[in-house]
């Protein structure tokens, strides 16, 4: 018992420290690195088992060990946040922040795969408590978020296995125990004390910022699963406040004395222009941020606005302005709902006048610790359709962003609508800047689809009164390759192939809107990095690893084979995982519960899984496996948007419904096969444990590439093929 609530330790410390890394790491890098975290864990975990088995005969297993290695992990994950915290991220400090947390995951893997080890016969029951521990990671992870920032998250995981070390071993617990009380005192005081804080790196706005105007300072700062906001003030005129999301992308806090008449400002600016089409106007403003939509909306004379912004810190931190921004969103013609954007326009029945989307990205990762590179389903074709349906007859969409997005947006509105319908019913505009401040702030774009057609006198106004703003596509009007597309002189992929970036049209399956670059979609730079410094070193330790693990003298077939089998398991589980999460995300709309409930979900059930391996046949739940999953992937992007209406209890209790069936059976085959090793030709668990952790960097880092050029659905058959490959070689 004390093995298993070692392992439980372990695993549920390894989660919230994996999660928690993905929110520092997009606070003070970049969101895309989140995505690296996960596979630096991954890596981790691998290595500690390989490290374990080829160190067997000079360091063989032992609880005593387990136990050492064990507490080195808890004292390295508080060394790992100071190198974070004393080295504040720079371009030539990158394979520091790669490196860092690697060393804790090691420890993790090796403390892990000596128990597994140690207890081969058992590891069915040490798998379920594996796996029940990073279930509840994930489910705890938001609230330490929530309660104690990112720092003060990491220091708190180190405590799990602090504590996995007084179980262990006798010797050690009086100085576990000590551990235990400083760690835990340490993860309660630093957001008082802040021994430990982050600092955003120099390529971070925030940061750049703060180094030009010596004045600023941070007034405010929270965290919680969806992002770090900070507060920064002062800042330049006319503004109180700027609100920056992972130090990086920024809303402003405008001072407003609560009278529309004192609005002018906005009233007049460039972003109210589509107000103006329609007077008094039922307005939804999706992700309003600091407020300056919403009082642009009402200072245009909007009867109503109703703001969604899904993150609750960020509601919270524009009412702590109270009087001094007007009480913006505690007026009575301002409702305010906490909710993700996609999430509410599909469970509501209201029809609006205006929805408005002005630079609706925060540039965070997202919760759930997927891919995290650049899914938005706020502008795929899908979402396009559900922003119609709730417009009125004279409605229009408005979408705020920069001349970069045209392309794009031209092609989804042509997928919904088709060439005719949308040349009728399109119209893009460039704002009009002086050329000194457009070097230093580029202009903006206002993107508008209108439910019906433009009126001649609707064009006439744009064209003559709007004096902010150069129609550059109006009805009857556009440069080209536009005007060949909404002609139908030119296809849909004649457009798309002459293009230089990817401009194709975004679905749910592959909500990658951001991935313009080509061949893969994200900027060469970060495939460069993912190629060069997670898979091609992952693959290079495979060749290796398995060069070397065969037994002397023992029959390579088995071998071969039980090496085919665990290397399918890893790269199937991650595949599965991440493609079943991401089409859930949308199902959810809340990213924190999509972590919480959806990951807690699959893990508990593939631990209810391990603890019947014993009794279950590897092989027929393979199958199952991949039955299940390509089953799911064609009945979910089908069955999805109808059920977001449903209330969320409802879509979440369905949600695990499609989930726990493949948890339980995922949950069977890694500890079947591991009770088969560590005789005859087949080496000792920590081989197994290894290569299972290489094989989910690979699955991850393809996955990544697979979703992004095919779609979601594409990655979860990978993932299938792979558990039918590991069926086939669980009889050898």
């Amino acid at each position: 018992m004390r093995q298993r609530a070692a392992v439980f330790l372990i695993t549920f410390s390894g989660l919230v420290f994996e999660i928690g890394l993905t929110r520092i790491y997009s606070a003070t890098i970049w969101y895309h690195f989140a995505f690296v975290a996960i596979s630096v864990a991954l890596l981790g975990w691998g290595l500690g088992g390989m490290s374990v088995h080829l160190l067997k005969r000079r360091m063989p297993s032992s609880t005593e060990r387990a136990a050492v290695f064990a507490m080195l992990y808890a004292l390295a994950i508080p060394a790992a946040l100071w190198v974070l915290v004393r080295f504040p991220f720079e371009i030539s400090r990158l394979s520091l922040y790669f490196l860092t947390p690697l060393v804790p995951f090691l420890l993790a893997g090796m403390a892990l795969s000596m128990v597994f080890d140690l207890n081969r016969a058992e590891s069915g029951s040490l798998y379920f408590a594996d796996l029940a521990g990073a279930s509840l990671g994930a489910l705890a992870v938001t609230f330490f978020l929530q309660r104690l920032g990112g720092e003060g998250t990491l220091l708190l995981a180190a405590v799990a296995p602090m504590l996995a070390a007084a179980y262990l071993s006798k010797p050690l617990r009086i100085a576990a125990t000590l551990g235990t009380i400083v760690l835990t005192l340490a993860a309660l005081t630093n957001g008082t004390t802040e021994l430990m804080r982050v600092e955003p790196g120099t390529i971070k706005a925030m940061r750049k910022d703060l180094d030009a105007n010596p004045d600023a300072r941070v007034t405010q700062e929270g965290w919680n699963a969806y992002s770090r906001i900070s507060a920064v003030e002062p800042i330049p005129p006319p503004y109180i406040a700027r609100l920056y999301i992972d130090s990086d992308a920024w809303t402003s806090v405008y001072p407003w004395d609560g009278k529309i008449e004192d609005a002018t400002d906005l009233r007049d600016s460039y972003r109210a222009l589509p107000f103006r089409l329609t007077p008094n106007a039922q307005a939804l403003v999706i992700g309003p941020g600091g407020g300056s939509d919403v009082l642009a909306a009402l200072a245009s004379g909007a009867k109503k606005v109703t703001a969604v912004e899904l993150n609750p810190l960020m509601i919270q931190f524009v009412r702590h302005y109270g009087a001094r921004a007007g009480n913006i969103y505690s007026r009575p013609d301002v409702e305010v709902i906490q909710s993700e954007g996609r999430n509410f326009i599909s469970r509501t029945d209201r029809k609006f006048d205006v929805i408005f989307l002005g630079f609706v990205d925060s540039w965070a990762s997202v919760a759930s610790g997927g891919l995290s590179l650049s899914e938005n389903y706020l502008y795929t074709t899908q979402a396009f359709k559900g922003y119609l349906d709730h417009l009125t007859d004279n409605g229009v969409l408005v979408i705020l962003r920069w001349d970069l997005d045209i392309p794009r947006l031209v092609s989804n509105s042509v997928a919904v609508l088709g060439a005719d319908a949308a040349s009728r019913r399109m119209a893009v505009l460039m704002e009009k800047r002086g050329s000194a401040r457009a070097a230093v702030d580029p202009s903006q774009m206002l993107f508008m689809l209108r439910k019906n057609p433009f009126t001649e006198a609707q064009i006439a106004t744009i064209k003559n009164d709007w004096t902010l703003a150069n129609p550059l596509i109006l009805p009857g009007q556009a440069p080209e390759p536009y005007a060949d597309l909404l002609s139908g002189r030119r296809t849909m992929a004649q457009y798309v192939a002459e293009s230089p970036a990817m401009v194709g049209p975004v679905f749910d399956d592959s909500p990658f809107y951001f991935a313009t670059e080509r061949p893969w979609g994200m900027p060469p730079g970060i495939a460069q990095r993912l190629f060069g410094w997670l898979l091609a070193p992952a693959c290079v330790l495979l060749l290796l690893f398995a060069s070397l693990g065969k037994p002397k003298g023992q029959p390579v077939a088995p071998y071969l084979s039980s090496v085919i089998y665990f290397s399918a398991l890893g790269f199937g589980f991650i595949a599965v995982e991440l493609s079943l999460l991401q089409h859930l995300t949308l199902l959810v709309g809340h990213p924190i519960f999509t972590l919480s409930v959806l990951l807690f979900t699959l893990l508990a059930f593939g631990g209810i899984g391990s603890s019947i391996s014993g009794r279950a046949s590897a092989r027929l739940a393979c199958i199952g496996v991949a039955l299940i999953g390509v089953l799911e992937s064609f009945v979910l992007p089908r069955i999805v948007p109808s059920l977001l209406p449903w209330s969320l209890p409802a879509r979440v209790m369905v949600a695990m419904a499609f989930i726990a069936p493949l948890g339980v059976l995922m949950g069977i085959p890694f500890p079947s096969g591991l009770r088969r090793t560590g005789q005859g030709a087949l080496p000792a668990p920590p081989f197994y444990w290894g290569l299972n952790g290489i094989l989910s960097v690979i699955g991850s880092v393809t996955t990544v590439f697979v979703a992004m050029l095919f779609g979601f659905q594409a990655a979860m058959l990978v993932g299938c093929g792979c558990y039918l490959i590991a069926s086939i070689t669980a009889r050898r």
